[in-house]
């Protein structure tokens, strides 16, 4: 199409017809490609943004739990005193 249009020829509608076809084609095979690229990037920004949640929580929870076995250990030493 764009070859006749550079070389001045007149278009007839029927090859006006086949390229609103084709174009059309290629533009609602783009339009799902996109989508489908949409879809996996949001996909993969979920991953992303629970994968940190994730580290996070577990950070949380090594440090509550160093917390308690501190707080252990200090009570023991304490006991240990008031035995002897």
């Amino acid at each position: 199409m764009q070859n006749l249009l550079e070389q001045g020829e007149k278009i007839t509608l029927k090859q006006w017809k086949a390229e609103m076809r084709s174009l059309q084609a290629e533009y609602d095979s783009i339009r799902k490609e996109k989508s489908k690229t949409t879809t996996e990037l949001a996909y993969a920004e979920v991953i992303s943004y629970n994968k940190k949640n994730l580290e996070r929580e577990l950070q949380n929870e090594s440090r509550q739990h160093n917390r308690q076995q501190s707080k252990v250990e200090a009570k023991g030493g304490r006991n240990l005193m008031i035995m002897r």
